[in-house]
């Protein structure tokens, strides 16, 4: 058996740096969001907004719980990273061309205009060159090699925000933008794959049946719970986009985007924390135990900061961000920040559920908490718009935690012998 890895959280110090310096750079993609809030205005943003949410929607489509299923599997046998990737690539293939068709014709049904379609077919090919990266990033974050993880991560949000802002401040629309996305992920993806090249070799396409399948029986559960969850934090958005106007569509996504944007740092953790529970559930499950508190207690605490922080200055925010125009999304930004405390949490209770392989918890909980919040947005969003819409996303978060503590709590309080 190999050498056992320092326990606790402080023997991921440097993993936990690398993680930072990635979510960190997700300033880089909150900059680009707010350049085209602020240059677009609130009208042609919240059409933006909604065409980029269907493309993150339809991305969970064709990665089905692969990036995952990625990192687990090459933290408990490094061995089979290659031999992982490629498949996982090859198992991508068809499910990216449908998933880019069939956001192209929800796009023409949701809007008649002939440049949203378009908008929404760059965003979804974009969405592919991102899952690609991910599929990469996955096997790097399984070999625990946080530092290549990280570069290949700024990469993508440099190239990202440079030739959004070249389009946006050269006066380029929303067709542009939409294609700066899918050059800057082009110039990204080949840059991951030479990084990939220097620790998996070979990188074609293999197409073994029998991993296929293993891969899928391990996907399936998992990937329907992404899924979910991806329409979960997206289906506000949609939402409004049909059920409101653009207007209010644009005012409700500049104060997710900040909301979003904060929960950034239970996403550091959880990255880290994901491979490491996963070699410790089947190396020691008391040390798997003491890790999942420790995770879920640093969360809790760090949540109630930021929630008091951003609630008090929710105005100033959205001001200094997005400019006096989306002011009027206060009141969201101030929900949502309540949820914060809720939200926290939940990063760390999934990352442990899937270290335990337990996506049936995952699924459920998921499934639940979009029924939750479909229905609470039914309700909210024609008697209180975008302050509906925020409310319902607390409300199906607060269900998701309560079904996730349940679902995990006997590896939570889990003693050594």
């Amino acid at each position: 058996m190999s050498e056992a890895q320092p326990a606790g959280l402080l023997g991921l110090r440097r993993n936990l740096l690398y993680a930072t310096a990635s979510s960190g750079s997700a300033v880089l993609l909150l900059g680009v969001l707010v350049l085209a809030g602020r240059m677009l205005g609130r009208e042609s943003y919240g059409r933006f907004s909604l065409a980029l949410a269907l493309a993150t929607i339809g991305e969970s489509l064709m990665d089905w719980g692969l990036h995952q299923v990625a990192i687990r599997g090459v933290a408990r046998d490094s061995g089979s990273a290659p031999a992982l990737f490629r498949n996982s690539v090859g198992l991508k293939l068809a499910p990216s061309v449908a998933m880019v068709i069939a956001i192209t014709l929800l796009a023409r049904w949701i809007r008649t205009d002939g440049a949203f379609p378009v908008v929404c077919l760059l965003l979804a090919v974009s969405a592919v060159m991102r899952s690609y990266l991910l599929t990469i990033r996955g096997v790097l974050q399984g070999l625990e090699h946080f530092g290549w993880d990280s570069l290949v991560v700024l990469l993508d949000r440099i190239l990202l925000l440079a030739l959004s802002a070249a389009v946006l401040l050269s006066g380029g629309g929303l067709t542009l933008l939409a294609w700066a996305f899918v050059v800057a992920r082009t110039l990204a993806l080949t840059a991951a794959l030479v990084i990939a090249g220097r620790h998996l070799g070979s990188l074609a396409p293999s197409f073994d049946l029998a991993m296929w399948s293993v891969l899928r029986q391990g996907a399936l559960p998992l990937g329907a719970f992404l899924i979910l969850l991806n329409l979960y934090s997206y289906v506000d958005t949609v939402m409004l986009g049909v059920m409101s106007s653009d207007g209010e569509t644009g005012l409700y996504s500049a104060a997710y985007r900040i909301y979003e944007g904060l929960t950034y740092a239970p996403a550091v953790l959880s990255a880290v924390l994901t491979p490491r529970l996963s070699a410790e559930f089947v190396r020691d499950r008391a040390r798997h135990a003491a890790l999942a508190r420790q995770g879920l207690a640093a969360t809790v605490g760090l949540a109630a900061v930021l929630a008091a922080a951003t609630w008090l200055a929710a105005s100033r925010l959205l001001g200094y961000v997005f400019g006096s125009e989306f002011l009027s999304a206060t009141r969201a930004l101030q929900v949502l920040a309540a949820g914060l405390i809720v939200v926290f949490p939940i990063w760390i209770l999934q990352a442990i559920a899937i270290s335990m392989t337990a996506e049936r918890v995952l699924l459920r909980t998921t499934a639940i908490g979009v029924l939750v919040n479909v229905g609470a947005n039914l309700l909210l969003i024609p008697a209180a718009g975008r302050n509906g819409a925020a409310l319902a996303t607390v409300i199906g978060e607060a269900v998701c935690l309560l079904l996730l503590l349940h679902g995990v709590r006997d590896a939570l309080w889990r003693r050594a012998a």
